[in-house]
């Protein structure tokens, strides 16, 4: 990076005439601020996760509201093989997590364009960069709707063939205030699931939800089967990838508010979610200041639904077509849509 992360941060808000009013930092095009009306017409609600300083969004190391690439989730060993050349990540760990140590996250978009109700970023990644193959360009479009929507719209091209996996890591607290997010509501249009190992890499298994902890198809509180199922032992709680349809014709995730005045239904064309219940956001070494009562957010106080392709789909090739590679003349063109309903 030319700046050190993230120095003077330029702030854009887009509104809609529902109500809806979303503010970005071009540091990692990440959602800084998201507030919506609710269904009693009161105050309206910030609904993400956020710090109480400006200067801590860059020290916070849970990946707050930002933009995730090249490649968000899990690449395993920090490697993968494509056309017969071995490429070596960029990762402090043993596997490649979110784009690696200097993700998409912790770099400085460029607003390319701005009305009241989009913005449009830009962002160059060289050939090379953490370790990936080719030079890709992002652009990364905002768009608030009157019906009190934002859609986020992905377009990736690279002149070499590479894995790419792009998506937002909002955590949603729809309370609107520092509180656990485990009595939310929460249906899920999704019959199964991808088990992990113990460091939470695919086992290649395609697990039904049915009868298990991780049915979401009928409604229930995030919190009623909660560490009920041994698969969440490791990951203190879900974190885990759902399969969906990804066609953008229904919701695949419907989140309500402890006291049911707020609803967001969650929308993509990926082929796939992960659910994470924000198991590791509290640490006693870095707490997170939240941004209403200063308070330190604990575990379990945001929810995110993270809209992507399959974790370590290099290494799944069973699930190729679900996962495909992107170059010059197949660039990635994806789609994640957040609807209030107020």
């Amino acid at each position: 990076m030319s700046e050190q992360y993230p120095q003077q941060p330029k702030l854009s808000t887009i509104t809609g005439k529902g109500g809806l009013e979303v503010t970005v930092m071009d540091w990692g095009a990440t959602i800084i601020s998201l507030k919506s009306p609710t269904k009693d017409g009161q105050e309206k609600r910030e609904v993400l996760l956020g710090v109480k300083e400006p200067d801590q969004w860059h020290t916070q190391g849970c990946y707050f509201n930002a933009t995730i690439g090249r490649f968000a989730n899990r690449i395993a060993n920090n490697s993968f093989e494509l056309n017969g050349k071995t490429y070596k990540l960029d990762s402090a760990a043993q596997h490649c997590l979110h784009g690696g140590k200097d993700g998409f996250d912790k770099r400085r978009f460029t607003l390319k364009s701005g009305t009241p109700n989009q913005l449009v970023y830009t962002l160059h990644s060289p050939d090379g960069d953490m370790g990936f193959p080719g030079n890709y360009d992002l652009t990364v479009t905002y768009t608030v709707g009157d019906d009190n929507s934002l859609t986020i719209h992905y377009q990736a091209t690279c002149d070499q063939p590479c894995y790419t996996n792009l998506t937002n890591h909002a955590y949603f607290n729809l309370n609107g205030h520092n509180s656990s997010a485990l009595g939310h509501t929460l249906k899920l249009n999704s019959d199964s699931f991808l088990p992990l190992d113990p460091l939470s890499i695919p086992t290649g298994e395609v697990r039904p939800v049915k009868g298990s902890a991780f049915d979401f198809t009928t409604p229930k509180t995030v919190g009623r089967d909660f560490m009920q199922d041994e698969q969440m032992q490791d990951a203190k709680g879900y974190d885990h990838p759902y399969l969906i349809a990804g066609d953008l014709k229904s919701s695949f995730a419907t989140l309500t508010s402890d006291d049911g005045k707020l609803t967001v239904d969650i929308y993509t064309d990926y082929p796939a979610f992960q659910f994470y219940s924000g198991n590791y956001i509290y640490s006693p070494d870095a707490p997170i200041a939240a941004r209403d009562d200063g308070k330190p957010y604990p575990n379990q106080s945001g929810l995110c639904f993270e809209p992507e392709y399959y974790p370590d789909s290099p290494h799944l090739p069973q699930f190729a077509a679900k996962n495909p590679i992107i170059d010059k003349d197949h660039p990635l063109d994806k789609t994640i849509k957040y609807r209030f309903n107020v």
